[in-house]
C-alpha cells in the first residue's frame, strides 16, 4: 500500500511539471524496442569495471598528429560526472569551468561525429550502454540529451579501467580529434 501511494504521488507530481518542461508522458519507459536499449544483465569483465560514479580529472584534446587543441564547447578544464549502473544505464554531464553567467541556449559549433554537443558550456545525456570486450569499447546509446540532435546517437568510446581510474578515449573524424578523458571513481 505504501508503494502505491508513493507511485501515485510521483505520477501526480510528474503530470503537473512534465508539460511545463516539454517532457513527454513516457518518462517511466525507456525501451524503444531496439536490442541495444535493453538493460545489460551481465556485468562481468569490462562492464563490471565501469559500474560506479566517476569524476572527471582531466580532458585532453589533440589532433591525430599530437597537437593539443582547446575544445570550444567545454574548454580546457571542464568538470564532469559519469555514472554507469549495473543494469546497463549511463548518465554523463560535463561543464565548462568558465562558462558565462548569461544564458545562451544556442548550441556550440556542430558536434563532430561520435560526440555529443554542448549547449552554453554544458553537455549532458543519459541512456544505456553496451560493452565490446574484444575491442575494449563501450557504446553509449543516447535516449535523452541536452542537445536534441544527440538523442538516438550511439557514441563509441575506447576504455581502460584499473582500480579507481578510468580512461576513456573518444575519436572523432570532423576534424580528426582524439579526446582523452581521465576519471576517478567516487563510488
Amino acid at each position: 500500500m505504501k508503494e502505491t501511494a508513493k507511485g501515485e504521488k510521483y505520477e501526480a507530481a510528474r503530470s503537473s511539471w512534465a508539460p511545463l518542461c516539454g517532457i513527454s508522458g513516457s518518462l517511466g519507459s525507456t525501451s524503444q524496442g531496439n536490442s541495444h536499449t535493453k538493460p545489460q544483465a551481465d556485468i562481468s569483465g569490462g562492464a563490471g569495471q565501469l559500474v560506479g560514479t566517476w569524476r572527471l580529472n582531466s580532458r585532453v584534446v589533440t589532433l591525430e598528429d599530437g597537437t593539443a587543441i582547446e575544445d570550444t564547447g567545454l574548454g580546457k578544464t571542464p568538470a564532469g560526472h559519469l555514472i554507469y549502473d549495473s543494469s546497463g544505464h549511463i548518465a554523463a554531464q560535463g561543464m565548462r569551468a568558465d562558462r558565462p553567467l548569461a544564458i545562451d541556449c544556442g548550441t556550440s559549433t556542430p558536434a563532430p561525429s561520435n560526440n555529443s554537443q554542448s549547449v552554453n558550456g554544458y553537455d549532458a545525456y543519459f541512456g544505456t550502454y553496451t560493452i565490446d570486450e574484444t575491442s575494449h569499447t563501450v557504446t553509449h546509446h543516447l535516449e535523452g540529451a541536452l542537445a536534441a540532435a544527440d538523442v538516438g546517437k550511439n557514441l563509441v568510446r575506447e576504455f581502460h579501467a584499473s582500480d579507481d581510474k578510468l580512461t576513456i578515449i573518444v575519436r572523432t573524424n570532423s576534424p580528426n580529434e582524439i579526446r582523452t578523458l581521465t576519471w576517478e571513481r567516487l563510488h
